[in-house]
């Protein structure tokens, strides 16, 4: 956790308040590139170009501006921005809760932790609880760098956390995208489809298990290149042809997972009754499903 938190808040609910920090959750880890010129290897300065003028500008000549129609300006001036900020005065005011599982995740913006200030911890510890034994997630609002945000604040390793999350009209509507709704599946594919979930279920999330590929490649080749080594060449993924036979593909994938398929399945009968026998029976001849 960093030394200092970002923020400072009062969580209230009722006529509770909990004084908290505000510390950020997560460092981006990815790849990023400085622009230079290749004749001498340094880095380039970006200025601020004219088109009208055709003239490089200061930045003391900037003002900003909204566009309220194509090519159609409203200036504001930096007082006029700080009087329209929201009124920061650290409260995260919860004004309901809800389930977790009721909160799409596509809502979720950015994570950050909360720690109790001095003197809260019994009242942090005794919220921190009560959500977690009603399985409870809060809904409220918290005015950070001038800004008012819709936020979430859910228990997470044995404290709290808080999420902001985005506004009902800036998330976009998947109506207009083809999700192939029109297309019929089989109850046979359905049925090795779910066998195949099934056998690759874990019981719980392990991040641990995923890194970066491509971070770890490009941090390799510059090694390589410090050393003045030849940069090698990442293997290239073999490419999938496009399954024309979904059935075929279901039952190569489990087969190449070592799980046997019933010999008569031209039909799907035999296969739904295997698939469908009790799980003690399954496991008791070797199946996991």
């Amino acid at each position: 956790m960093a030394s200092r938190p970002i923020a400072n808040g009062n969580i209230s609910f009722g006529l509770v308040s909990i004084p908290v920090g505000v510390f950020p959750a997560t460092s981006s880890k990815s790849v990023s590139f400085n622009l230079l010129h290749a004749k001498d290897k340094s880095r380039i300065q970006q200025r601020i170009y004219c088109p009208v003028d055709d003239a490089i500008i200061e930045r003391s000549e900037l003002v900003r501006g909204y566009e309220v129609e194509k090519g159609r300006y409203v200036v504001f001036t930096d007082e006029e921005l700080k009087n329209l900020e929201a009124r920061n005065d650290h409260a995260i005011e919860i004004a309901e809760f809800v389930p977790l599982a009721a909160v799409d995740p596509i809502f979720f913006e950015t994570g950050y932790f909360l720690g109790c200030e001095p003197g809260a911890a019994k009242a942090y510890r005794l919220l921190t609880e009560a959500m977690t034994a009603t399985e409870r997630v809060a809904i409220g609002r918290f005015t950070m760098r001038g800004k008012e945000h819709l936020v979430i604040i859910r228990p997470y390793q044995q404290g709290l956390m808080l999420h902001t999350v985005y506004y009902a009209d800036e998330v976009r509507s998947a109506s207009d995208i083809d999700h192939g709704q029109h297309e019929g599946v089989k109850p046979a594919e359905l049925t090795l489809a779910k066998r195949l979930i099934d056998d690759l279920t874990a019981k719980k999330f392990e991040p641990e298990k995923y890194h970066d590929s491509y971070r770890e490649r490009v941090q390799e080749a510059a090694r390589q290149k410090l050393d003045g080594q030849e940069v090698t060449e990442a293997p290239s993924e073999p490419r999938h042809a496009q399954v024309i036979d979904l059935m075929a593909a279901l039952k190569a994938s489990l087969e190449k997972r070592g799980k046997a398929l019933p010999a008569e399945e031209h039909d799907g009968k035999s296969l739904a009754r295997a698939t469908s026998r009790p799980r003690a029976e399954r496991r008791r001849s070797g199946g996991k499903g």
